[in-house]
């Protein structure tokens, strides 16, 4: 059976779900980044000089969340291409990605759950549903990289 059924068309889905995910997150994170010069307005001078020294760091951060956020959002949209195209590749290389980002998620979704409680600020929530979104989007790829009609799709070996 080498035609695409319902379950394939639902794993290219679920991956261009994550890109497009992972592109909200960078525009967050990129919009953050901008907002920074205009944090020290919000700072109360007595601690002025500490913020001043956390700016680079914070700008540094955002920007490295920006663009690995949009990196991986293209070589999500290149799996589900790949998907779509039945390339050999795609099943394990998916299923890899797809299995160490659960662990990432697991991480981010800890981290961003701390972060509300102690900052309460924009980013943390918008940060914290994309990541339960992109968990349990996640979750469905492997759901479907691992189902009897993917593998002969791929024909991969049980």
């Amino acid at each position: 059976m080498t035609d695409k059924n319902k379950t394939i068309y639902f794993l290219i889905l679920l991956w261009a779900t994550l890109a497009g995910l992972f592109i909200i997150w960078g525009m967050n994170s990129l919009i953050t980044l901008i907002d920074i010069p205009n944090w020290p307005s919000e700072v109360p001078p007595s601690f002025q000089e500490q913020f001043d020294k956390v700016v680079p760091i914070l700008s540094v951060g955002y920007l490295t969340s920006t663009s690995i956020a949009l990196v991986f959002s293209s070589v999500f949209v290149i799996i589900a291409y790949g998907i779509y195209k039945k390339d050999k590749w795609v099943w394990s290389t998916g299923l890899i990605f797809s299995t160490i980002f659960l662990a990432i998620f697991g991480f981010l979704l800890a981290s961003f759950m701390i972060n509300l409680v102690i900052f309460k600020d924009e980013f943390s929530i918008i940060g914290l549903i994309i990541v339960i979104l992109a968990f349990i989007t996640d979750l469905g790829v492997i759901f479907f990289h691992t189902r009897p009609a993917t593998k002969l799709y791929f024909e991969v070996k049980k």
